[in-house]
């Protein structure tokens, strides 16, 4: 993989049209766009399409990238919006063939952890499983466990909340380990094996490994007479080829075109591709204004944009600005059916939970009560006394240090103390010969 300094080297050199550098893009992502597309619809000629697409768009789009160092995710995007694209075009259907259940392997109680690992039969009946489930479920499945992608990046990536992907990871693990009981494969029937993060990493490895990508060449065409190849073939596994085609015209670059080499290469260019036509200048994003301190609040983000062309604002593809939750949060605009800007922002500074007692020790009347709040941390001036539902004065002393509060409460009193965070999260204490 390809360091984050280098790779923005490569896109800021592939934005001024330089071709050395967009075939390095290519060969970099293009096993990773071709096993995407593969594993949402298991057909070679649909993914060689959906790899063509993605990259004339990638190549279009590509000046729109204001982070080069998350071209890795905004590329995974277009391939995942890409491929519900013609999910939309066409019905799909899986064939899994014929089911393979525990009878199929060989003396499996005795497999090590490392030894199911290196199973393939095991490997492609869990892949197969996965296959099963449904889109949204397999989706999460591949870009958590294949690309390895957080799940703050996941919700970037599919443009839906943190929650939602943890909802959804959560039902894959549990739909799966359902689906493989059934099958005999489970922890008390296989010794050693785990539905763990390594298993399915090393499922969608060992199948992605297996998987043949078409071989590439780039290939350019000036003006409208011939088209001339540079030798050089890039890309990984073999089958059918793709070439890269730059257009030139006598205004310059207006595009780029791939196309399948099955077939002897046309005499000519093909046309060019028509350059949208923008009558009014949309808008952008300018600034996004939210509350910073510390809260457990809803808060409403403030979206400043360049002008008011554009139909709606949208927050991870909802039209509520309305946030509840720390996690990241892709900001867009839309016009007439298309987005036209975005940008990502990551909020944190939501605390939904109260102080907790770490430990507590007791001598005779004497109170030591240590205390922990992972956020907004402990308010310790919001100490509030109260013996008999009345409130009272009381001399407690406060060590900041071990964030810990002393005082004397006597035999058969139960006095109640009550503390607060600094979002103001509060915590009960009862006293009573103990803590509670």
């Amino acid at each position: 993989m390809m360091e984050k300094k280098e790779l923005v080297k490569v896109i800021e050199k592939a934005k001024k049209n330089d071709q050395d550098a967009f075939k390095i893009l290519y060969d970099e992502f293009v096993k990773n766009v071709y096993f995407t597309a593969w594993d949402h619809f298991h057909n070679e000629h649909t993914a060689k399409d959906i790899v063509q697409d993605v990259f004339i768009r990638v190549h279009k789009k590509l000046d729109t990238l204001e982070s080069p160092e998350a071209f890795g995710t905004w590329i995974k995007r277009i391939t995942i919006n890409m491929c519900y694209d013609y999910d939309k075009k066409k019905k799909h259907m899986i064939d899994l063939g014929e089911d393979i259940t525990v009878d199929d392997f060989e003396d499996l109680n005795q497999k090590t952890a490392k030894e199911i690992l290196d199973n393939k039969e095991i490997v492609d009946t869990v892949y197969e499983s996965i296959q099963s489930l449904t889109t949204p479920l397999r989706t999460v499945g591949l870009l958590r466990y294949y690309d390895e992608l957080s799940v703050s990046e996941i919700a970037y990536v599919l443009q839906i909340p943190v929650g939602t992907v943890n909802s959804r990871l959560n039902s894959l693990r549990s739909k799966l380990k359902v689906k493989l009981e059934r099958q005999g494969i489970s922890v008390n029937s296989l010794q050693g094996f785990a539905l763990s993060p390594l298993l399915l990493h090393t499922v969608y490895m060992s199948v992605a490994e297996s998987v043949n990508v078409p071989t590439a060449q780039i290939a350019k065409a000036v003006g409208a007479g011939s088209v001339a190849t540079i030798g050089t073939k890039f890309a990984l596994g073999t089958g059918t080829k793709i070439a890269i085609a730059s257009v030139v015209s006598v205004a310059g670059i207006v595009g780029i075109t791939l196309f399948n080499q099955d077939t002897p290469s046309p005499s000519i260019a093909p046309p060019p591709i028509e350059k949208e036509v923008v009558q009014v200048e949309s808008a952008k994003i300018q600034d996004i204004v939210y509350p910073t301190a510390w809260t457990n609040k809803t808060i409403t983000l403030q979206v400043q944009t360049t002008n008011d062309v554009y139909d709606k604002i949208l927050v991870n593809g909802n039209e509520s600005l309305e946030i509840a939750a720390n996690g990241s949060y892709v900001v867009s605009l839309e016009y007439q059916g298309k987005q036209i800007d975005e940008r990502v922002i990551e909020i944190q500074n939501f605390d939904m939970h109260s102080p907790v007692i770490e430990n507590y020790t007791i001598q005779g009347t004497n109170y030591v009560i240590r205390l922990f709040d992972e956020q907004s941390m402990v308010n310790f001036s919001s100490l509030r006394y109260y013996e008999d539902g009345i409130q009272k004065p009381k001399d407690i002393q406060i060590d900041t240090v071990n964030q810990s509060i002393i005082l004397d409460c006597d035999y058969g009193v139960t006095a109640v103390l009550y503390v607060a965070d600094h979002t103001g999260n509060e915590l009960k204490i009862t006293l009573h010969d103990k803590v509670e």
